[in-house]
């Protein structure tokens, strides 16, 4: 589907958008009754994939922290007591050994419970686009929207770095001091819509990312409020209790994790139960993320400077700028040349490339 690449220039800015809260959520809302049950069943499958995951490659090391947290416990108290005590050889590596895989196993567990949401994003958006956009590019089915992300070894890649290092930063980043993690998850925010919608590639999906979301702080920040760190502060709440419910404690995962007394299948339910309790509130996320970068891109796209005019037009001095004339209330146009169905506030056709001029009656 490279045809339907949008090339826009994302070094140019563009005037303040008023975007409308309200009209994004009551569409998101409406959308979400089409979607909501596959979207459930992407957190259900992610959640059982990656509970394989965290016993597969967590569960030695967990054991391994657990086993030697008595000598690191001592080695501590020994330095409290008295600040010039020197470690012995063995002593020093236990000690940094100890730090060093506690902090790697607690970005790894972090980082795996962030991967479903972003992934369920990945797999998402094509079809929730195509069930709210007039495009007959975007994927029909959710099939064509599960592949798309992985239909050529670049766009595999792409999808891959946004999966695993996009959650790897915000893991960095909320585990530093959370506002970092914050920021990064408001500029990535669009990144994968960049990836899915408009077919950047590379570091170009970031690019676009960062485009889309330029002055919105204040709106976006609200919609990420609303959709995943209320979800969050609710999971800290309940999941525990639910866990407790099951008799699914934390005495009794370190029990299992016991190499003299291993439980494998209470262990993985133990991981799947907190990785798909903890993502199931996110459910809202993949609807009003593509709700709300259509919007703002159909703005972006249709508020063109006139820099930004002579800029597209010397880069494709090719083309000739074709002027179509419409109602006042007319909300779409086909394209002259390929007659690709395009909103009204298109500059550019996504398909051909051809260049308009928009002038209303």
């Amino acid at each position: 589907m490279s045809e339907n690449k949008i090339d826009v220039d994302l070094t140019i800015s563009e005037k303040k958008i008023n975007l409308s809260l309200l009209k994004i959520f009551k569409d998101s809302l409406k959308l979400l009754k089409k979607t909501i049950l596959p979207t459930l069943i992407f957190i259900f499958l992610l959640s059982l994939i990656t509970a394989g995951l965290n016993l597969l490659f967590l569960t030695g090391s967990k054991w391994v922290i657990i086993e030697k947290s008595s000598a690191y416990e001592e080695i501590l108290k020994l330095v409290e007591l008295n600040t010039d005590y020197m470690l012995s050889e063995g002593e020093n590596t236990l000690f940094w050994n100890y730090q060093a895989l506690y902090w790697i196993i607690l970005i790894f567990e972090s980082s795996m419970r962030l991967i479903i949401p972003i992934t369920l994003l990945i797999l998402s958006t094509g079809k929730i686009y195509s069930l709210y956009y007039e495009d007959e590019d975007a994927p029909s089915s959710w099939i064509i929207s599960i592949t798309k992300p992985f239909n050529s070894g670049k766009r595999t890649m792409t999808s891959l770095f946004l999966i695993i290092i996009g959650s790897i930063l915000i893991t960095l980043g909320i585990i530093a001091v959370i506002f970092p993690g914050i920021l990064i998850i408001y500029f990535g925010i669009f990144s994968i819509h960049s990836l899915i919608i408009d077919e950047k590639t590379g570091m170009e999906t970031i690019r676009g990312g960062i485009y889309y979301v330029r002055g919105l702080f204040s709106k976006l920040i609200f919609i990420l409020l609303i959709s995943v760190f209320i979800p969050m502060y609710i999971q800290s709440l309940y999941l525990d209790p639910l866990k407790i419910f099951f008799g699914l404690t934390e005495k009794n995962s370190l029990l299992w994790i016991n190499p003299t007394t291993h439980n494998y299948g209470m262990l993985y339910i133990y991981n799947f139960v907190d990785l798909f309790f903890r993502n199931i509130l996110y459910f809202f996320v993949p609807v009003i993320y593509t709700v709300t970068f259509v919007q703002i891109r159909d703005v972006k796209l249709g508020f063109l400077s006139s820099k930004e005019k002579n800029v597209n037009t010397s880069k494709e001095n090719s083309k000739n700028v074709i002027t179509i004339e419409l109602e006042k209330n007319q909300k779409h146009f086909n394209c002259p040349n390929c007659n690709k169905k395009l909103p009204s506030s298109a500059r550019k056709c996504f398909k051909c490339k051809q260049l308009f001029d928009i002038r209303f009656k």
